[in-house]
């Protein structure tokens, strides 16, 4: 029998393909599809792409040349119509299936033919593995609880499933691991069936805190005893033989002190010299906190607390995390708490007291701005802004107002000061919020001199220029010059006649 081949496919590479006359009789093959192909067309199926590379030009027993294309690889086979071939990966297994259900010519030329493939996939299974700890955080000597799920999601059967556990962070632990993983045995799991299983096993002693891995992998094998394998590994946090936690109120009222505890705990199993450091951060005032130095039995406590009153209100707030510094076996280890972040409520007045403008004649023009910094609503008031010696030309001697969180007001005085200087002492400014809590704000005093009269120098030094100032002073009858008189005037009118004359 004669083929004409087109050149590429004398330079294929051939694998070795398994033909048979007639199909398998196996439940291992899934659904099939059919394709109809002339030379030189492909079919791509789940990974592989099947070409009708070349049909022969003899009439009475035609064959087609088959090329599969994967991963880089080329196989190829001739079929005749009827033939059924399994093509196998590099583990032996079966992965595709192609019969060749027939060819037809339609002239003498090959590419006027076209040849109907039925192509099947392998049905084979595939375990997925997950975990689900019981806890985030787990201590020196805690069980540890974990539900193992296993899932086929392939299509086909998995059969002799064997999970094995391990971890090599403790030796202890992976022989605990591995003596748990032989008891865990599946004889068949079917596609979409699910198998879970319960482990439990105490946490390793470890110096700090740490994540550990278990490693869950399980083995199987298919209907055609082709052997498989997956794994999946769950990070395990583990702390440290100190555990250490920063606590105080998360909602506070402004202007109130509350208190920070600091509690340690020595979770391990041998006694521990502990050194304890803390501060309230910017935001909170407070004293000094010294650092603490103490012994720890193993599951013994320590408390320990300063008070602290926000700076300012506001939301949001950080404090930041206390530290816990230990030893073991010469080296040294540090263990940080969480920072706690709160939330400081009320209403916060500042004021600002000023000379507007004035100081002529003992008045002045006194000015407040009054601003609410805090976050929530204030009610102000203020008596006896001004002492008793001082006389009011306008304006009110106390204030009673409201003001909204980032709102402000500004009042205004015309006062006049005995002597033309006067001393206002300190506003006391009390305010509150809607709890009735009261707040106080201080206004500093402030001094108020009498503008004198500025008189500049009547001429520069040149001698070249002269400015006159006008001073606004009370006018008397004494003080006024009387007009020229008729005489006079007509005297120089006579004498500038008389040296024009002469110039002629």
């Amino acid at each position: 029998m004669r083929f004409i081949f087109s050149s590429g496919a004398r330079s294929l590479v051939a694998l070795l393909i398994s033909a048979f006359l007639v199909m398998p009789a196996s439940s291992s093959w899934g659904e099939s599809i059919q394709a109809e192909l002339h030379p030189g067309e492909r079919v791509e199926v789940d990974g592989y792409s099947i070409e009708l590379s070349d049909i022969s030009v003899v009439p009475d027993n035609p064959a087609a040349l088959l090329k599969i294309h994967s991963n880089g690889s080329i196989s190829s086979t001739v079929m005749r119509a009827g033939e059924f071939f399994v093509l196998k990966d590099a583990h032996k297994r079966e992965e595709l299936g192609i019969k060749l259900e027939e060819i037809r010519r339609e002239g003498y030329l090959s590419n006027e033919s076209r040849a109907t493939l039925e192509i099947w996939m392998r049905s084979r299974p595939e375990i997925s593995i997950s975990m689900s700890p019981d806890r985030d955080v787990y201590h020196s000597g805690d069980q540890i609880r974990v539900e193992v799920f296993v899932e086929n999601t392939g299509d086909g059967n998995a059969e002799s499933i064997r999970l094995n556990l391990s971890e090599h962070h403790s030796y202890v632990l992976n022989e605990t691991l591995k003596e748990i993983g032989k008891k865990m045995r599946r004889s068949l799991l079917r596609p979409g069936e699910v198998w879970m299983e319960r482990i439990c096993f105490p946490a390793p002693s470890i110096p700090e805190r740490e994540s550990i891995e278990l490693v869950a992998a399980a083995e199987y094998f298919d209907a055609d005893s082709n052997p498989y394998r997956s794994e999946t590994v769950l990070p395990i946090t583990v702390a440290g033989p100190v555990e250490l936690h920063k606590h105080v109120h998360e909602i506070q009222t402004f202007g109130r002190t509350y208190y920070v505890i600091d509690t340690v705990r020595n979770t391990g199993n041998v006694r521990l010299n502990l050194s304890l450091t803390d501060n309230a951060g910017d935001a909170f005032q407070s004293e000094k906190v010294p650092e603490q130095r103490f012994d720890l039995a193993p599951g013994e406590t320590k408390i320990t607390s300063y008070a602290v009153k926000a700076r300012s209100p506001g939301e949001g707030l950080v404090l930041p995390p206390a530290r816990c510094t230990y030893s073991i076996a010469g080296s040294t280890y540090t263990v940080i708490s969480e920072s706690p972040v709160v939330d400081v409520l009320g209403p916060r007045i500042e004021a600002r007291r000023y000379v507007s403008s004035g100081g002529d004649h003992d008045v002045f023009k006194v000015c407040m701005d009054v601003k609410n910094t805090g976050n929530r609503y204030a009610g102000v008031r203020a008596h006896r802004i001004f002492p008793e010696r001082v006389e009011m030309l306008d304006g009110k001697n106390d204030l009673s107002f409201a003001l909204s969180p980032g709102s402000s007001r500004t009042f205004c005085w015309s006062i006049r000061c005995p002597n033309g200087s006067c001393a206002l002492p300190p506003v006391d400014l009390i305010y509150f919020d809607s709890e009735n809590n009261i707040f106080r704000c201080d206004v500093p005093s402030l001094r108020l001199e009498k503008r004198s009269p500025e008189i500049p120098d009547m001429s520069r030094k040149n001698g070249t220029e002269r400015t006159e100032v006008e001073i606004s002073e009370p006018i008397r009858s004494s003080d006024v010059e009387p007009h020229p008189s008729g005489f006079a005037l007509a005297l120089v009118l006579l004498i500038s006649a008389l040296i024009w004359v002469r110039s002629l």
